[in-house]
């Protein structure tokens, strides 16, 4: 069951022609639906940073023609990349879907990495449907890949089930996500 309506999804087989049966049927359906983009991240190559940004670029480019930095916060980073409507489609678009591929991959490689990126995936999710004054646009990811996605969906301290509170460091107080948004937990 998929319920892409209020949340991100996290879908994973031991078996990668499941996996990527289950990807090419969601990205064939995601891509039917009217005023949906759908931003597809091949995972098998992101070990880094760069790597996803390199992905981002290829299926979300900036309306400004400007390179992606690399960072996740800040000026020109993933968060405003995310944030960003794409010329001729943003008065059209009213749902965005990032259909990340073995995301396992950079799991496994760099597992505060992908936190961190999963955290901004649904902070700008959470962000865009509940504090944003720009016309709604819903944002969900779904994340597919191998055992390892399974094992980190029921870690209580993992980004399908909290927010972080500073990227990649333990900090006092409310997570950012949460105090803009007001939703308690990234809804995975």
């Amino acid at each position: 069951e998929v319920r892409l309506d209020e949340h991100h999804v996290g879908a994973w087989s031991r078996n990668s022609a499941r996996r990527e049966r289950c990807a090419l049927e969601l990205a064939r359906g995601l891509h039917a639906i009217p005023d949906t983009s759908l931003v597809i991240i091949a995972g098998a190559t992101v070990h880094t940073l760069d790597g996803f940004c390199k992905q981002l670029e290829r299926s979300l480019p900036s309306s400004s023609g400007k390179r992606l930095k690399r960072s996740i916060d800040g000026p020109g980073g993933v968060v405003e990349r995310l944030n960003e409507r794409p010329g001729d489609l943003a008065d059209h678009t009213k749902r965005r879907y990032y259909l990340w591929r073995e995301a396992d991959v950079l799991l496994r490689h760099d597992r505060t990495l992908f936190g961190e990126l999963v955290d901004a995936l649904a902070g700008v999710a959470a962000e865009s449907e509940y504090a944003s004054e720009d016309l709604l646009l819903i944002h969900r990811a779904i994340f597919v890949g191998g055992p390892s996605l399974e094992v980190y969906g029921r870690d209580h301290k993992g980004q399908f089930r909290t927010w972080l509170n500073k990227r990649g460091h333990e900090r006092r107080g409310e997570a950012l996500w949460k105090a803009i948004s007001g939703v308690e937990v990234p809804p995975v």
